[in-house]
C-alpha cells in the first residue's frame, strides 16, 4: 500500500507543478510573426524540474526497498493477485471519473471560449487548469479507490 500512496502523492504534486508551469508559460511567453519571442517558465518550472529529480530518486529508492515495486509499472506494480485485483477495481473507478470529467470539459471548454473570446491568454490558462485538474482528480480517485478496496478486502 505504501508504494501506491507514494506514487500517487508524487504524481499529484508533479501534475500540480506542471499545471502551474504551463499556466505561467501561457501568460508570460509570446511569439510574434516578426520573429520576436520570449519563453518563460518562471519559478514554477524550476520547482517542476526539481520535483522530477526528487521524485525520480524517491522512486529509485522505493524500487530497491520494496521488491514488489516495478518503476516502469509505477502504482500498477503488484506483489500478488490481491494487489492486482485492487488495482483493477481502483482503475475502473478512475476510468469512469476521468471519462466523465473529459466529457464535461469537452462541452464546457467551447462554451467557456465564447465568454473569453476577447481574452485568449485567460482562456488558454483555463484550459490548462481544467486538464490539469482532471488529472489531479483522477490520481486522487485512484488513490482513494485503492485505499477503499484495500480496506474492504
Amino acid at each position: 500500500m505504501k508504494k501506491v500512496i507514494i506514487e500517487q502523492i508524487g504524481n499529484i504534486i508533479m501534475v500540480i507543478l506542471a499545471t502551474w508551469t504551463m499556466s505561467y508559460m501561457v501568460a508570460n511567453s509570446y511569439w510574434h510573426a516578426n520573429g520576436e519571442s520570449s519563453f518563460r517558465f518562471g519559478i514554477y518550472g524550476i520547482l517542476f524540474l526539481a520535483w522530477l529529480i526528487i521524485f525520480g530518486i524517491v522512486r529509485a529508492i522505493l524500487g530497491r526497498v520494496d521488491p514488489s515495486f516495478n518503476s516502469s509499472q509505477g502504482e500498477l506494480s503488484a506483489g500478488d493477485e490481491r494487489e492486482k485485483a485492487i488495482s483493477q477495481q481502483a482503475l475502473r473507478w478512475t476510468y469512469h471519473v476521468m471519462i466523465t470529467l473529459l466529457l464535461i470539459e469537452l462541452i464546457a471548454i467551447p462554451v467557456l471560449s465564447l465568454g473569453m473570446g476577447a481574452q485568449p491568454v485567460l482562456f488558454a490558462q483555463a484550459v490548462v487548469i481544467a486538464l490539469g485538474g482532471a488529472l489531479i482528480i483522477s490520481f486522487i480517485v485512484y488513490l482513494s479507490g485503492w485505499l477503499y478496496f484495500d480496506a474492504k478486502e
